[in-house]
């Protein structure tokens, strides 16, 4: 509640909406810090603002201190535990344990540290795929029966209005461009969009994001081509309409629990271009354009115009509600 919605906040903020409409009698308390903002206004979870702190140590100390203090069993949401309490977490994915070159050495020692205290500990951990499942069994050692997949969702989409002046603000026209929502993170793979702009010279690449160089270490610097237009910061309603109104969306990432966007520019009628690696092919199935991550020589104008399965077929595969009851099945076996 304190932090940019990416992927992961999404996550926690839509599954506790979903909540808020299902529980009975269940007492929920969303613990929050002084950072938080646009906390939505919740029927039946109760929301508290607690210590004195905020980041890492409000999540290492005020949090667990408040939930022993309430004999409550603690659910994080977003790829973090608190060492003293770690009952329950939704983790995304183990990206610093299999690519730790993509995450600067504070980062990296942050993590290790808390996941060998904490990730044995666990009641029960919660994954968005079958393939975070996999990796958490691989790299940890984990028992399968202590790992519940509950998979993201799109319908939040639904709620965002488009913005016609979209196009004209960004000098862009329907049909002729390709659009990435991405940052200079080095899973995120910008370097697979500046060649494949080179590479398709017909087309223009508009790129919207920002880069977090606390978490990914030094931004890279590229030589960019003319036909490969950086947006910046775009708003959920305009991020909708380059989704609609763009040849096709791109996410050429080498790495991701599940990968969200996609989904959400599927939602919008957009056709998707997406990697051939981790868990993409178990969420989008044949509803894609799948390319490689390492080989950006493709030709997406002819890529683009192959048939693929319905994505109705996707979209109907998940849903907020749907996910938000196995949460609260879970919470109610523990």
């Amino acid at each position: 509640m304190s932090q940019t919605v990416t992927g992961v906040q999404r996550y926690a903020r839509e599954i506790l909406n979903k909540l808020d409409q299902l529980v009975t009698d269940e007492d929920i308390i969303l613990a929050v810090n002084r950072d938080a903002k646009d906390i939505p206004e919740y029927a039946k979870i109760k929301v508290r603002c607690i210590g004195g702190f905020t980041g890492n140590l409000w999540e290492q100390y005020s949090l667990p201190v408040y939930v022993l203090k309430e004999k409550a069993l603690c659910l994080n949401l977003c790829n973090m535990v608190p060492v003293i309490t770690p009952h329950l977490a939704v983790i995304h994915d183990v990206s610093f344990k299999v690519n730790p070159r993509f995450f600067s050495k504070k980062f990296l020692l942050w993590y290790r540290l808390v996941f060998a205290f904490s990730i044995k500990r666990m009641k029960r951990i919660i994954t968005v795929s079958e393939f975070s499942k996999k990796e958490m069994i691989k790299n940890y050692g984990i028992c399968e029966d202590m790992i519940k997949v509950i998979p993201s969702a799109w319908e939040h989409f639904e709620n965002i209005e488009y913005d016609e002046s979209t196009l004209r603000k960004y000098e862009l026209k329907k049909q002729s461009y390709y659009f990435a929502m991405s940052s200079l993170a080095p899973n995120k793979n910008f370097n697979w969009i500046v060649h494949a702009a080179l590479n398709n010279p017909q087309s223009i690449f508009a790129v919207s994001g920002a880069v977090n160089s606390k978490v990914f270490g030094k931004e890279a610097e590229h030589n960019t081509p003319d036909n490969l237009k950086f947006l910046g910061y775009v708003s959920d309603s305009e991020a909708k309409t380059l989704m609609r109104d763009c040849k096709a969306f791109l996410f050429p990432t080498f790495y991701e629990g599940f990968g969200l966007p996609p989904l959400e520019a599927m939602s919008t009628g957009a056709k998707i271009v997406i990697s051939d690696r981790s868990c993409m092919r178990e969420v989008y199935e044949n509803a894609a354009y799948y390319i490689n991550p390492d080989d950006a020589n493709v030709n997406l104008d002819e890529l683009c115009s192959g048939p693929q399965e319905d994505r109705e077929k996707i979209l109907k595969k998940y849903s907020w509600e749907y996910s938000a009851k196995k949460l609260l099945n879970l919470l109610s076996d523990i």
